[in-house]
């Protein structure tokens, strides 16, 4: 069955979070109008990660995007592969690698801890003048499930390094990952629940706005056969992906930034050794 985030089977994927990210950015950038009007307050990084993984994202007959049946806690979510949680993956656009790193440490719970991965960040509320709230958030994962592929003809493609969660369940080797994740957003009101991110990414509710979005990783595993490299060949990859949506929004139409809000998305597999 083709995967619905595919339009077809012999196109490169698309970043997974670009096409919801250029329909946000077409929205005008409403902060500079909501002027910040109290002092800050920290909110406890598990009110992110508890929500990670929860929205089952749903696409139609045409493979788009169907916010009107996705929902939170459902059944047959089409942006994962099972049985990853469903967590985001992004993209290198010149070369059509993929990438997902665990950044909520979700596959961990599916494996009782084996991975030790942990996680620890900040999250940072402001209220707003027009009843809504700046949010940043912080994440940063160790020992993060990774694994990276090549998805110019097909998802998830061919493994390049590291193993998917189903083989790591089945015993095989797991890619590990350090991953810092920084995003800032307006949501709904001060003390209203977060996000999980692919919600606020895809479908946003009334009031929220994605602004800022970056993720740096760095990975050690194993390569697989179709990197070139004899499968289990010593491995490392780096990761850096920064968005800037709510720039975009507001750029000079004919920049760079307004036409590409990832002005920066780099994935680099190296072989670091032998067996």
């Amino acid at each position: 069955m083709k995967n619905p985030i595919l339009n077809h089977s012999t196109k490169p994927l698309e970043n997974l979070f670009k096409r919801a990210l250029s329909v946000t950015a077409l929205t005008p950038l409403v902060l500079a109008a909501a002027t910040l009007t109290t002092t800050a307050a920290q909110r406890p990084i598990s009110d992110f990660i508890s929500q990670q993984g929860a929205f089952c994202l749903k696409s139609d007959a045409n493979g788009n995007v169907d916010c009107a049946a996705s929902g939170y806690h459902g059944t047959g979510c089409t942006l994962f592969v099972p049985p990853q949680p469903n967590v985001g993956g992004w993209i290198d656009p010149n070369t059509a690698l993929f990438t997902l790193v665990d950044y909520a440490g979700l596959a961990d719970g599916l494996l009782g801890g084996a991975l030790g991965t942990t996680v620890d960040g900040s999250i940072t509320e402001v209220p707003l003048a027009d009843g809504r709230a700046q949010v940043n958030v912080l994440l940063h994962t160790q020992n993060a499930l990774t694994w990276a592929s090549d998805v110019s003809a097909s998802f998830p493609g061919p493994i390049l390094f590291g193993h998917l969660l189903s083989d790591v369940i089945k015993g095989q080797d797991a890619a590990l990952g350090s991953s810092l994740l920084q995003l800032k957003f307006t949501n709904t009101a001060p003390g209203a629940p977060l996000p999980d991110l692919i919600q606020l990414i895809f479908c946003p509710t009334a009031g929220q706005e994605l602004t800022t979005l970056s993720i740096r990783v760095q990975a050690t595993g194993t390569l697989r056969a179709a990197s070139g490299m004899p499968d289990g060949t010593s491995g490392r990859l780096e990761m850096t992906q920064t968005g800037l949506i709510g720039v975009a929004s507001i750029a000079n139409p004919n920049s760079r930034v307004a036409s590409d809000a990832f002005p920066a998305e780099h994935i680099i597999i190296q072989a670091t050794g032998g067996h």
